[in-house]
């Protein structure tokens, strides 16, 4: 009997926890960031992580950000950009799917610097970076600053969110339907400091204030003349994109 999604996204999450915990991952930090990314890209394509996948998650269209493959670029840990023709990022397990010339891969946080996916305006950016939400894990974070080496960096994590059906006791009738949807947490940090992770900010005028530091007044004050609002993530964006055009 095939199980249900959640319990195979779950098992699948567990044996490739270890790629993606720092605690685990520390004492290659002084390996060439090269050999430690080639690890970990190695180690999620293994051959029976790769089945698992085809075998469970074929029919999961709910694991990804994007179900229908699209066309994107990878980066490289050295910045170079390599095109490849279809991709797919799944959310439930944090690996983006590659496709081309010679077959499918998957790379996990930290076996890239990031991925762009889609094209023209529908482009999304992606970078691993060092994120502190429930726990402190490298993750891929979508990046919205259009500099993504900005000292103050907005972005989002996607998160796989299901919630099973549940059943009235007695009557063994379902109360309220199971739910499965990609649920977000907004970021923001510094590229000037790697060693600091990015952190889950809330959308209101004080914690998103507490950004911008002693710019904090200039900032309220262009976002006032510009009539923004702090609970519009697009608007945050704009006064974190206003606070780095004025320097450090």
């Amino acid at each position: 009997m095939k199980l249900p999604i959640t319990l195979l996204l779950a098992g699948l999450a567990l044996a490739i926890s270890g790629l993606m915990n720092p605690a685990q991952a520390q004492p290659t930090y002084s390996r060439d960031l090269g050999e430690v990314a080639l690890g970990l890209y190695q180690q999620a394509n293994s051959p029976g992580a790769l089945e698992r996948m085809r075998k469970d998650l074929i029919n999961a269209p709910e694991a990804y950000l994007v179900s229908i493959e699209q066309p994107g670029v990878l980066v490289l840990p050295n910045k170079r950009r390599v095109r490849v023709p279809a991709m797919r990022y799944n959310v439930a397990l944090h690996l983006l799917e590659v496709r081309d010339s010679t077959g499918s891969h998957v790379w996990p946080p930290g076996s890239l610097d990031g991925f762009f996916m889609g094209r023209g305006a529908n482009e999304r950016h992606f970078r691993t970076f060092m994120v502190r939400n429930s726990g402190t894990e490298r993750n891929f974070v979508e990046v919205l600053t259009a500099d993504d080496d900005a000292f103050l960096i907005l972005a989002v994590l996607h998160h796989y969110v299901h919630d099973d059906a549940v059943m009235d006791p007695i009557l063994h009738t379902e109360t309220r339907p199971a739910r499965t949807e990609i649920g977000q947490v907004v970021l923001a940090g510094s590229a000037a400091m790697p060693q600091q992770p990015l952190r889950p900010v809330a959308l209101n005028r004080k914690e998103i204030s507490r950004l911008f530091g002693t710019r904090a007044a200039q900032v309220e004050a262009y976002a006032a003349k510009e009539h923004l609002a702090y609970t519009d993530l697009a608007q945050v964006l704009r006064m974190v994109e206003y606070y780095n055009q004025q320097g450090k």
